[in-house]
């Protein structure tokens, strides 16, 4: 079933997945690539990064006069109003090096939950969608279609390694137990693209040990609107702050991988 026939797409969804297209257009153009500096520590950040987020905060603002927070340019919500979250290019240091899994995103944040969001994939130009209540959707043969997590895939992709000794302590420990478990493939791609991957079946859950909000919640709308079972590491739901997460297929290798980091003792 297309969306057209599940009565259109919301227009604030639609703005995003425009912003989405035109920051694709920048990114995958790579304008800027090679003008790379340092965040301080291993995080890095392009001029293209920055054109990227500039070009969808227009596209955004040019729609509606929500507040923005962006990753580079920062920003604040204002009580009361809905608020967006942009992320402009995730997996930077992977864009740096041109190796195409990086992604780009923005979420519409209302009453404190996150309720539609957009996914552009820097690896094939694609674009995701999902709206709460709605669904998540991928363009094929120019219609949305929608998108389902697989149980059908073996592999379980681990990100997000925190900074600060006890939490980048407790990571390694879930590191060690997962690859001790050897129930799965394990990846890790440097992007939460990973989340875009699970809720199109091509992967069969995704744990963040570090969960920026920011980082996060368009492809965690995209993911939960695809079937996923949604929590922190402690087997909480996630929810905005949550600092960790895991996204699963199902609900059974979702309690798998929150047992695993019960053992490791790796904090939620």
């Amino acid at each position: 079933m297309g969306v057209s026939e599940k009565g259109g797409l919301r227009p604030e969804t639609q703005a995003a997945v425009a912003a989405a297209q035109v920051g694709l257009q920048l990114a995958l153009g790579r304008v800027g690539a090679d003008d790379i500096r340092s965040k301080g520590g291993r995080d890095l950040v392009t001029a293209t990064d920055i054109a990227v987020e500039d070009a969808v905060r227009d596209a955004l603002g040019d729609a509606f006069d929500f507040p923005v927070v962006g990753e580079e340019a920062g920003g604040a919500p204002r009580p009361g109003t809905p608020y967006w979250l942009v992320d402009p290019i995730c997996g930077t240091r992977n864009f740096a090096s041109a190796i195409p899994l990086f992604d780009l995103k923005s979420a519409l944040v209302e009453e404190n939950e996150v309720t539609l969001g957009a996914v552009g994939d820097g690896g094939t130009g694609g674009v995701f969608c999902a709206e709460s209540g709605k669904g998540a959707f991928g363009m094929r043969d120019g219609a949305w279609r929608p998108v389902w997590t697989s149980p059908e895939s073996q592999t379980v992709v681990v990100e997000g390694l925190p900074s600060g000794r006890d939490r980048r302590e407790g990571a390694a420990r879930y590191m060690a137990e997962i690859v001790r478990a050897d129930r799965w493939d394990i990846r890790t791609f440097g992007s939460t693209l990973s989340l875009a991957f699970l809720a199109t079946g091509r992967v069969a859950a995704c744990v963040f040990l570090a969960a920026p909000t920011l980082h996060v919640a368009a492809g965690v709308v995209l993911a939960r609107q695809a079937g996923a079972t949604v929590m922190d590491l402690g087997g909480q739901p996630w929810a905005l702050g949550s600092r960790s997460l895991i996204a699963a297929s199902g609900p059974d290798i979702a309690a798998q991988l929150a047992a695993v980091a019960q053992a490791a003792g790796a904090p939620a």
